[in-house]
């Protein structure tokens, strides 16, 4: 039978995983509707939710307002999945992508549906998977970037290429191919024509209709490339770019005004939060705004020229602001305010005066909700949906509370704990870093990186931390380039600092401590284990440990990297000496390394690197589970209950009670990293039935104890 701990995190898991996730809500131009873009277990649907007349009358709705056409469209040929919801101008007709699976492969189409009859018209052929879907302010025309078969996904898109059709035999690599470009369509009768610019790849696109759009743009195909990307505007006629703005870091979040004079850009680093900047289209001059920090989502503001509406991070939530109002934010609160990209954005009705959007806050499932944006009501946030209803019992005790702590170098840190039940004295400790590191831990129901399992193991017993060290979002622009240069040094100072807060406050124990981290919070994770004593556990998922191979064979590999300043082909010694298979420092710590075999954005090639590295120096246990198909974010409901029945099972393992001869010796505030050579580092002081291991393929040796040794 499997321990109460297992049950516990195999039940929570399943729960979450019946999850209903609103990926996007847009309100419809006359204020009556919402359309969203639901993912739920099998498929991405679309939901219609009339705004309640009474709450939010007038503009806001009415006793007519049209009902919710069905989740999902009946019928053998229905598509499988439906997204990108786009109102046209009569409130009446939604513009979506749809995806059907037939005999030669994934069939992407622009559908329109009736959203009053129900009936559904394909109004053309997708050249590609669509990325993005824009509608022109008239209604006559749409814009689709198209990502080709065979395109190259970064992490937040599961490190997975494009795959319309069969994978090809062989599979083709050369400069130019799998390009993302841009499509013109003609709704009235469906005639499709290129509009991107020759030989550039296109990211990010705004337009509101005719010929003139802005976009970020590059040569390279490949995601490396979209760390080099520029601000251009783009002739849609002409299929030329001229560049506008050539920025310090990343772009994304392109806006443009009514009149096509002004564009904006949200400029950040790596996963792109950063600060906006408007450019005159016309004089090329370019203006960072000031005092907005941490933005993800910009609109121009018809109504008053020249001013952006903006949404955001704010620490571990989210805020929405203004730039033409005197009160520059208007609203912010410990939640998170979803968009189709991960992160906060609004939709606004036609006349500005309601906002949608997804929110997911502890203790709340995630829902599309309405608000008013001005008014004694305004920013009080209305449910429309209740696709998670009722919320499932297995996390209604999961609390979720704030916290922060100061660094070595005196910085402050926050992060997020949670936990179940009352504390009877310090509890084991799962730290869980998040992935980036231009990422962070927000307020939210079930925070889903790192395989899923922070509520899951709060709910088994833990005491879980999920920190945001500096190179995280939601503290700024500065705090999130901190980490540039000094990748696995200060930040790791930043989460080891958060084990001694918690274990001086009597809340943790500090010698049943576990790492645990997903991509370059995998990083971290591997990175405590070989160089630190500070945790008797690791759990490595999807993580580069390797740089100087990681540069060459991942396919962000010669951006992200010249991004983060870890290395080069000049420095190659640096990427060594950063690389978590080189790392030498502690005595050993036990790491289960978790990792899909067809990973792009970290290749399986670093986890067998790890694997290999760690069972050469034979001084802890090591194992290593690949599992097939899956790529940079686990997204089987099989693969990732058996990874989290793997996980509970290693740390039951390695963090059991010991007797006090056995204890280490070692305490976090003594523990701290052997400084990286080099750099500036500031180093301081579930269901009842067992589940049945399935799926990945296996390395396991037989458990070698450490050997006490610092190399």
């Amino acid at each position: 039978m499997p321990s109460t701990a297992a049950t516990v995190v195999r039940r929570v898991r399943e729960a979450m995983l019946r999850l209903v996730h609103p990926v996007e809500a847009r309100i419809s131009p006359d204020g009556r509707s919402v359309a969203v873009a639901a993912a739920g277990p099998g498929q991405a649907e679309l939901v219609l939710a009339p705004v309640p007349a009474g709450r939010f009358g007038g503009s806001g709705g009415s006793p007519d307002a049209p009902p919710p056409v069905l989740r999902a469209p009946a019928g053998p040929d229905a598509p499988t999945d439906r997204h990108s919801p786009r109102w046209l101008p009569d409130s009446r007709t939604l513009l979506h992508i749809a995806e059907n699976e037939g005999p030669s492969g994934t069939e992407v189409c622009l559908a329109a549906l009736d959203t009053v009859s129900g009936t559904v018209r394909t109004v053309v052929r997708a050249p590609g998977a669509v990325e993005e879907l824009l509608v022109s302010d008239d209604g006559n025309q749409a814009l689709m970037l198209c990502a080709a078969d065979g395109a190259e996904q970064d992490g937040m898109h599961l490190g997975l290429p494009v795959r319309l059709g069969a994978v090809p035999a062989p599979e083709r690599f050369a400069p130019g191919t799998g390009r993302r470009s841009l499509h013109l369509v003609d709704l009235a009768d469906g005639r499709m024509r290129d509009a991107g610019p020759a030989g550039l790849t296109v990211w990010n696109v705004a337009w509101r209709g005719g010929t003139t759009a802005v976009a970020t743009v590059c040569e390279d195909t490949l995601p490396a490339g979209y760390y080099g990307a520029r601000f251009a505007a783009l002739d849609l006629a002409a299929r030329t770019a001229r560049t506008v703005y050539t920025p310090q870091g990343q772009l994304g979040s392109p806006a443009l005004a009514a009149d096509g004079r002004s564009a904006a850009v949200c400029e950040g680093i790596s996963i792109v939060a950063g600060r906006p900047v408007v450019a005159d289209l016309t004089t090329g001059n370019t203006t960072v705004v000031a005092g907005v920090e941490d933005a993800t989502w910009l609109r121009f503001d018809d109504a008053s020229p020249g001013a952006l509406w903006f949404a955001g991070w704010d620490g571990t939530g989210s805020r929405v602001g203004h730039t033409g109002h005197p009160a520059l934010v208007h609203w912010s609160g410990p939640v998170t305010l979803g968009g189709a990209g991960y992160q906060p954005a609004l939709s606004l009705s036609g006349d500005g005066l309601l906002a949608a959007t997804v929110l997911d806050a502890p203790g709340r499932p995630p829902e599309a909700v309405v608000t008013r944006t001005d008014g004694p009501d305004a920013w009080d946030w209305t449910p429309v949906t209740a696709l998670n209803a009722p919320a499932p019992p297995e996390l209604t005790g999961v609390r979720t509370e704030q916290t922060h702590w100061s660094a070595p170098d005196g910085r402050t840190v926050q992060g997020l704990v949670l936990s179940e039940g009352e504390s009877t004295g310090p509890r084991p400790l799962a730290v869980l870093v998040h992935g980036g590191p231009a990422w962070l831990w927000s307020a939210g129901y079930a925070p889903g990186d790192v395989l899923g399992l922070a509520p899951a193991l709060a709910a088994a017993g833990y005491l879980v931390l999920l920190p945001n060290p500096r190179g995280s979002n939601g503290r700024g622009l500065e705090h999130a380039r901190a980490v540039v240069g000094d990748v696995g040094g200060a930040d790791l100072d930043d989460v080891l600092s958060g084990v001694r807060h918690l274990a001086d406050a009597g809340l943790a124990d500090p010698d049943r401590a576990a790492v645990l981290g997903h991509s370059y919070g995998g990083f971290l994770a591997a990175q405590a284990a070989a160089r630190t004593d500070v945790f008797r556990a690791a759990v490595v998922v999807s993580a580069p440990t390797d740089w100087l191979s990681f540069t060459h064979t991942s396919n962000i590999g010669g951006g992200y990297d010249r991004t983060y300043a870890i290395g080069g082909p000049d420095a190659p010694q640096e990427l060594i000496r950063r690389s978590p298979v080189f790392a030498r420092g502690g005595s050993g710590t036990p790491t289960l390394i978790v990792h899909g075999s067809a990973d792009r954005v970290t290749p399986v090639g670093q986890a067998h690197e790890l694997y290999r590295s760690l069972l050469r120096t034979g001084r802890a246990p090591v194992e290593l589970y690949v599992y097939p198909g899956e790529g940079h974010e686990f997204t089987d409901g099989g693969h990732l209950l058996d990874a989290a029945a793997r996980v509970e099972q290693w740390l039951a393992t390695h963090l059991a009670p010991r007797p006090a001869a056995a204890s280490r010796t070692a305490v976090p505030g003594d523990a701290s990293p052997e400084p990286i050579p080099g750099t500036a580092s500031t180093a301081g002081p579930d269901g009842d039935t067992p589940l049945e291991p399935s799926g990945p393929a296996t390395l396991h040796p037989a458990s070698a104890g450490p050997d006490g040794g610092v190399r």
